[in-house]
């Protein structure tokens, strides 16, 4: 049996295409993780990273539409997935914790659905995002 996208998955990416506001979560990482041979990594509060919001999503937006342009199907694997958004990344101008948030956001909605990728968090860290929004940048 092939599984297919979820509905509520399928209404946030037209909602995207359509230049609607998506209610989803803020991607990426403020700090980058430093390695502390030893123990754990700690956070690295030299730098602070910009996340671009917008871009990051159109990039998951991006490898959710390719599924759903294939008809619908789920990935057959993790790396399957990881082999399609390599193909499709090319030079957005993304971070490395901005793509990786953003596939990750991507596998979640496709495996999950919409509303349960982005469940459980802080309402602080739930945001509005729209494909305007990246034109305007």
């Amino acid at each position: 049996m092939v599984a297919r996208i979820k509905a509520d998955t399928l209404q946030a990416l037209d909602d995207w295409k359509a230049g609607k506001a998506v209610r989803s979560l803020e991607l990426g990482h403020v700090h980058r993780m430093q390695e502390n041979p030893g123990f754990g990594p700690r956070i690295d509060m030299s730098q602070r990273i910009d996340r671009d919001q917008e871009r990051a999503h159109a990039y998951c937006f991006q490898i959710v539409g390719w599924f759903a342009s294939q008809g619908a199907p789920f990935p057959a694997s993790h790396e399957h997935f990881e082999k399609i958004c390599k193909a499709l990344i090319k030079d957005k101008g993304l971070t490395a914790e901005e793509m990786e948030a953003a596939e990750s956001l991507a596998w979640k909605a496709l495996l999950l659905g919409w509303r349960k990728a982005i469940d459980g968090h802080a309402s602080g860290e739930y945001i509005e995002v729209s494909r305007s929004a990246v034109s305007a940048t």
